[in-house]
């Protein structure tokens, strides 16, 4: 969903030391409603956590033309689940995470690279560049290729460009002189200070994202499972993170025992299994909360993230 794009940019950090991020496409050239392949990989070291921010349903994609993106609503419509996989390499480990696309407009399109999080740090992964057409390419005949045939006529050449061509050492030397002068000009302003950006900290961005979700109000627009899903991921999320710990595919009791042997007060790990099970429940249709539950369960979310959270100090750099 596209509140996932949201909460993955939100988890911008600084840069992983020795990790590789690779993406390709099966085809840059396709046919409407051809399947492509989408697969990202990410070398890293064997103790290395990393959480991917997966779409549903389809990836936003951008029109490529005349040199400039536009965004007009197209999508590369995902038609297979998003499937994953970890492998041991000798530099460490290996994961990679492939999409099967289809996209059913023509022109040329920029499929935006995903990010991840790699150590509470978050990366992009380049744009895909993909032409897209009712008809499958020739062998040996580029489309934007094609040319129609034409006898050129020589143009008769204006006033301006003779005395160009016959005086371009006056404008060489404007141009010298121009230069010149912005150069004095801009020597002689005082240099503005540089402003120091402090990046966001774990608990704000999970706070925000917590904030965000509650904000598009999906129970009161039948997408009560949805609201569930995501706060169960924003969770998970925050303490995979903030603890190194993996339990984005864990149970709730699982997650709670990982938390336990971390060191958490047992009270700390039973609220976090409340608002875990009580997602579960919802998701698995066992549970339908009034608005006020749901308020309670996002309450106690941003309680949980408070308590966890490390001391933060306005002048640490």
């Amino acid at each position: 969903m596209r509140l996932l794009t949201l909460i993955s940019t939100l988890f911008l950090t600084g840069s992983v030391f020795g990790q590789q991020l690779v993406a390709t496409i099966s085809k840059n050239r396709a046919k409407i409603g051809e399947p492509l392949t989408l697969k990202y990989t990410v070398k890293t070291r064997s103790n290395d956590t990393i959480v991917f921010f997966e779409k549903y349903g389809e990836i936003p994609i951008r029109t490529y033309g005349g040199g400039q993106l536009t965004t007009d609503g197209v999508s590369a419509e995902i038609y297979t689940d998003f499937n994953n996989s970890t492998s041991k390499i000798p530099t460490g480990k290996k994961w990679e995470g492939t999409y099967e696309v289809m996209i059913w407009d023509s022109g040329t399109f920029i499929i935006p690279g995903p990010e991840i999080i790699i150590n509470d740090a978050t990366f992009r992964y380049k744009d895909l560049k993909v032409y897209v057409d009712f008809s499958a390419k020739q062998k040996g005949i580029d489309i934007y290729d094609i040319r129609e045939n034409y006898a050129e006529l020589p143009e008769e050449e204006n006033v301006f460009v003779r005395w160009v061509k016959r005086n371009w050492w006056i404008l060489a030397i404007v141009v010298v002189a121009a230069a010149g002068l912005i150069w004095f000009i801009n020597k002689r302003k005082p240099k503005e200070p540089v402003k120091v950006v402090k990046a966001m900290s774990l608990k704000e961005r999970t706070l925000m994202a917590i904030d965000a979700l509650e904000g598009e109000r999906l129970w009161e627009q039948d997408k009560l499972k949805e609201h569930f899903i995501e706060l169960s991921y924003i969770m998970r999320s925050y303490l995979t993170a903030r603890y190194n710990i993996a339990i984005l595919e864990k149970t709730t009791f699982q997650t709670k025992k990982l938390l336990l042997q971390k060191g958490l007060h047992e009270d700390t790990v039973d609220t976090i299994g409340r608002i875990l099970s009580h997602s579960d429940m919802v998701k698995f249709a066992k549970s339908s909360p009034d608005e006020m539950s749901i308020l309670k369960i996002s309450t106690l979310a941003r309680q949980i993230v408070a308590e966890t959270s490390p001391l933060e100090f306005d002048n640490y750099e």
